[in-house]
């Protein structure tokens, strides 16, 4: 649930540091090869949160295991994070892709992440992405100090959303 600081009736999990929508309209199905949205929507979030690069713990990709989509989003974090890319991975191998519902509850593994210190296995993944030599988390991980999350959901014509999250219980 989300609260203003007004109205907070408790010690939050964590808070919504930053977000973007953007729409590349690439395609009416498809990212950009470059990756052009995602890259768009994450370097907005980012922007928006005043948060170094360096800072962010883990990514909540969206990570639809589609070769063209993940492709798109690897070139994004190449692009953005370069040769120092976060610890990343999707969920939806836990939960498949429930479409309009992804944000909503992929927004709540990565809170959890900060939260419970976890960062989640990309399930079934065994080889580098051809296009960016990426490798997802593919173990799970606990008990792992995480201070920043980017959580990731891209959909139908380029409609791209990220929203970046932090821990209250540890410096910016």
């Amino acid at each position: 649930v989300l609260q203003s600081e007004s109205s907070l009736q408790r010690t939050p999990y964590c808070e919504l540091s930053g977000y973007a929508n953007t729409n590349e309209a690439y395609h009416q199905t498809g990212s950009s090869p470059e990756g052009d949205g995602a890259f768009l929507s994450m370097s907005e979030a980012i922007a928006s949160s005043g948060i170094s690069l360096e800072k962010i713990d883990y990514i909540n990709v969206h990570g639809t295991g589609t070769p063209g989509n993940d492709a798109s989003e690897g070139m994004a974090l190449r692009r953005i994070f370069g040769e120092h890319v976060p610890p990343f991975s999707s969920v939806k191998a836990f939960i498949g892709h429930t479409l309009g519902a992804s944000e909503g509850i992929e927004a709540v593994y990565s809170v959890l992440s900060i939260d419970k210190g976890l960062i989640y296995p990309n399930l079934n993944f065994t080889d580098a992405m051809p296009e960016t030599g990426l490798i997802p988390e593919t173990s799970f991980q606990e008990g792992i100090p995480i201070r920043h999350v980017l959580s990731n959901s891209f959909g139908f014509g380029g409609n791209d959303s990220s929203l970046l999250f932090s821990a209250t219980n540890f410096p910016a």
